[in-house]
């Protein structure tokens, strides 16, 4: 056996993947009246699965146990040969931290007289180990805190430095999410920063999740905000387990607020959670088993506005009544399932239910002392519905403003979507001693996140129907059809891992090293506009034959018009080292390096008539250029000290660079943007569009598919050549410490720079010009109002023209809009913080903690948006998205107070309850 896993090891230290924290360790001294003492033995007992962990002392009378199971408690028997031995009881262990136990051991004839126990401290804020800012939550905290979502984000709120899922002055997509070392982030980038809708794991699942805003180990990456690491429960020699539900309905809202008048009674709606978990011994000692089971149905009102009546006309004032009628939408849903036979739907009067199912499984072996393994799995799927969304990107406003959603219109039902979120995960862990030495970690794991759209309507153009009130220009009135943004769908991320990194320890040194292999395979289904769509001036403009005033279609260019999937493939090896220094017994300094290289082994197709054209500043594109592999340094130091030796008060800090992602939605853009795959057309303008409405949606295609590079779409997406993985420059520093009454202080200040962040841009932009309205004094750089003057290239017919272009004749279509947006590096923005943290635990149940968090950050780009180009429109700045300045970052409270207090009393043996109020 001890040869089989040697081989393991020595085949695997050559690849990793993902190198993130599951486990924790504990190390420490052990001295006589006189000087270290090499060769003890030291044994550590998990009780609850009986697992052992055993090691000796080197020649300077250190040691460390590393990949040992979080929590606890353990037993520590200390033994030197000839002299017996003794026990240390209930210690506990930490995510991610190293226990410090300093023992001095004094003998007398052939037994161990006395066990001094040296540098324990029951609050891990006072920890040896504790270099950078980290928040740790165990499964009591977890189970006490209160929770709307039973999300991992409710959880991490606890955090002082958090905004919601925005950590450390970073949005939420510049956090990494690990479940068991697994990858467990919307790798994709759409929607929020958890996938399977936000839920990917059930919290009464999960063991300890850690928070780390800077942590200098080199083991952690992937981000510029936080890493956010959890473990999973594991079974153990005891069966235990809970069934739990959770309920609420309309009639757990509040009405009233203050002094305000009272609130209307709220729409019925309802929200179930169901849940059971179990774990225990399949062979004592040896094999346990961990299941846990979910399931949410949430009832909530769906359309509430409602189509105005004689009795409850518009502007009467009655709540939610909007512009469209009762008779106008039952004309209009009859004539097209006459005239059509298509069923927009209802219009008003249904709900929205969203519902989530959860599986997960675990099972760990304790093969022998040397070697044990854990394998997880698990299953989320979700489908939640949502309205039809109210982007036109890449079409500009309706002429008299709005949107689909307004007050103003009403839309049927079967225009809206639903969003299915499914995560699939397994991973397996190996953690094994080798040659009595080593301490190495294997892990193996495969995530898949998919996310496909749906829709309840057949196949049918999206259609806007707009009404003009008097002379005003029109504005949405309702909407029917497909979903401009479902028909085919999909988000598809893969992520294959193969993890391997060892620790052992030489004198004073604790050292780590490995490599880190990252393969992910991203597809995606995007057709904006994919069923053709259609914005007509009236609803007699549609009935009557006249042309819209407003086109646009995405077609595929493969055979038949059968839709193409852009695909791309990221990969990324890193190799790192790490030497954990005890200078004295009193100060600790952690100094590591991280080489990370990003590579993407396929290659997009060029566009050629993209190639040909000049843009700003003589700037030239390639539409199959992916960022070129650079290696990335992120160097890192930390250091603890104990001031007076005795962990009454600790100084610690660090500094480092930590390299994030960029998100995969912005990549694989440029493959479905480029016009190689597919083409999106857009018409403006009644004379330009092409015809009248056709149920048909291939209406308005060619009659032959076009050769891909023929036409130019409308908009592009291309990398620019120099792109950079985000990347930022961390430091902290922190003074911890004792207060009488049992209270823990600590006083912290953080700082971050950005060395490198993501910026957008529109390369085919003429440059802005002073507005220059005499006796106006508003002097701001605007662009020109037509498109074949604002772009530098604008296109007609899918081919480039020169910038002024103009078509003689009356109706003679004019040059469109081509916006050509570049995703590149810029290296400005930076955040601050300065904490106060006050913590105290009792013995008779309670506990407290109160925060006090001052910060600021800027920003050019807030890092949101999904589409490229809304993505850059969203870039707030004076004189135009091109040309973004400094601005406070919306992702930062300036000040920020968390406060909890948590209590539990136990009625008999294994019962109980707790509380955890906060804010």
């Amino acid at each position: 056996m001890k040869r089989i896993f040697t081989f393991l090891f020595l085949l695997f230290t050559a690849f990793t993947i993902h190198a993130q924290v599951t486990t924790g360790s504990l190390s420490g001294t052990i001295k006589d009246n006189k000087t270290t003492i090499p060769g003890v033995t030291i044994k550590a007992t998990h009780l609850p699965s009986g697992t052992n962990y055993m090691v000796s002392t080197n020649e300077e009378g250190r040691f460390t146990i590393s990949n040992m199971r979080p929590g606890g408690p353990y037993k520590v028997v200390v033994r030197y040969v000839g002299m017996g031995s003794k026990t240390i009881e209930n210690i506990n262990l930490s995510l991610g931290d190293a226990y410090i136990l300093n023992l001095e051991i004094s003998a007398s004839g052939k037994e161990l007289d006395e066990v001094s126990v040296k540098g324990i401290s029951k609050n891990s804020m006072l920890n040896a180990s504790r270099t950078g800012t980290a928040t740790n939550l165990g499964k009591k905290e977890i189970n006490a805190l209160p929770t709307l979502d039973r999300s991992l984000n409710d959880l991490i709120r606890l955090t002082p430095q958090s905004n919601g899922a925005a950590i450390g002055g970073g949005n939420s997509r510049q956090n990494n999410v690990t479940v068991d070392g697994a990858d467990f982030n919307n790798n994709f980038g759409i929607g929020g920063n958890l996938p399977g809708g936000g839920n990917p794991v059930s919290i009464d699942a999960l063991e300890e999740i850690s928070v780390n805003v800077t942590p200098y180990d080199v083991k952690q990456t992937g981000f510029i905000g936080a890493s956010i690491n959890a473990i999973t429960r594991s079974g153990n020699n005891e069966f235990s387990g809970s069934a739990y539900t959770y309920f609420r309905n309309q009639n757990q809202i509040g009405k009233k607020v203050s002094n305000y008048p009272e609130l209307a009674d709220p729409t019925n709606q309802t929200y179930k959670t169901f849940g059971a978990r179990i774990g225990g011994p399949i062979i004592k000692n040896k094999l346990f088993f961990f299941l846990n089971a979910e399931k949410e149905n949430e009832v909530r009102p769906g359309q509430t506005r409602m189509a105005a009546t004689p009795e409850a006309p518009f502007g009467s004032g009655i709540p939610n009544v909007v512009r469209p009628t009762i008779t106008e939408l039952d004309n209009i849903r009859n004539y097209l399932m006459t005239t059509y036979n298509y069923d927009p739907g209802i219009y008003q009067g249904y709900p929205a239910e969203t519902e989530r199912t959860n599986l997960l499984g675990r099972l760990d072996w304790n093969i022998d002392n040397n070697n044990r393994f854990n394998i997880r799995g698990s299953y989320v799927k979700t489908k939640s519905p949502s309205f039809v969304s109210t982007s036109r990107s890449p079409l500009g406003a309706f002429p008299g403003g709005g949107s689909r959603t307004g007050t103003s219109a009403l839309a049927f039902k079967n225009s809206n979507y639903y969003q299915e979120s499914n995560l699939y995960s397994i991973t397996a862990e190996l953690n094994s001693k080798v040659f009595d030495r080593f301490a190495n970690t294997l892990r193996l794991s495969y995530t898949n996140q998919n996310d496909p759209r749906s829709s309840d309507s057949d196949i049918f153009p999206l259609v806007d129907i707009l009404k003009a009130d008097g002379n005003s220009a029109p504005t949405p009135f309702t909407t029917f059809g497909y979903e401009p943004f479902t028909y085919g769908n999909l988000r598809d991320v893969q992520v294959y891992s193969l993890n391997d990194y060892m620790n052992w320890s030489v004198g004073k040194h604790n050292l780590t090293a490995g490599l880190q292999g990252d393969f992910t395979v991203t597809k995606n289904g995007f057709q904006r506009f994919g069923t053709s769509y259609y914005t007509f001036n009236s609803w007699e403009d549609f009935t009557s034959g006249a042309k819209p005033i407003e086109f646009a279609q995405t077609y595929s260019l493969a055979p038949n018009y059968e839709q193409a999937f852009p695909t791309y493939k990221f990969w990324q090896f890193s190799g790192y080292a790490q030497d954990e220094i005890s200078v004295t017994d009193r100060f600790r300094l952690t100094a590591g390096v991280r080489l990370e290289l990003g590579t993407y082994p396929n290659v997009l197709k060029e566009h050629p008539l993209v190639s040909a054209l000049t843009f700003r500043d003589g700037e030239r594109l390639n539409t199959g250029n992916l960022p070129q592999s650079r290696l990335a340094i992120s160097p890192r130091i930390g250091f603890n000290w104990d001031v007076k030796g005795d962990r009454s008060i600790q100084v610690r800090g660090g500094a480092g660079i930590f390299t994030g992602r960029i998100p995969n939605v912005w990549i694989v853009a440029q493959a479905g943007d480029a016009g190689m795959l597919q083409i999106t057309e857009t018409y403006s303008g009644q004379n330009n569009t092409p015809g009248p409405f056709n149920p048909n949606i291939g209406a308005y295609r060619p009659a032959t598919v076009p050769i891909a590079g023929t036409v130019l779409p409308n908009p592009i997406t291309v990398m620019d050549k120099n792109l950079k993985m985000p990347a930022a420059f961390k430091t902290s520093l922190a003074v911890d410490f004792k207060l009488p009454y049992g209270i823990v202080g600590s006083v912290e200040g953080i700082y971050n720079k950005d060395i490198r962040t993501l910026l957008f841009r529109n390369a085919n932009l003429v440059d802005p010009k002073p507005l220059n309205v005499a006796g106006y004094p508003d002097n701001r750089m605007i662009y020109p109002n037509a498109a074949t003057d604002k772009f530098i290239n604008p296109i007609l017919n899918g081919q480039a023209v020169p910038n002024g272009t103009v078509i003689p004749g009356t109706g003679a279509r004019q040059p469109d809009a081509f916006n050509v947006i570049v995703l590149g590096n810029s290296n400005k923005g930076y955040y601050y913080s300065l904490s106060g943290t006050l913590s105290k635990r009792f013995d008779n149940g309670f506990g407290a903690t109160v925060s006090y968090v001052k910060s600021a950050a800027k920003s050019l780009y807030e890092g949101s948006g999904d589409q490229t180009l809304s993505a850059w429109q969203a870039t707030s700045s004076v004189d135009g998205a091109n040309n973004p300045t400094l601005g406070y970052s919306g992702f930062v409270s300036p000040d920020r107070i968390i406060a909890s207090i948590y209590y539990r009393k136990e009625f008999i043996k294994h019962l109980g309850t707790h509380a955890y109020p906060g804010l």
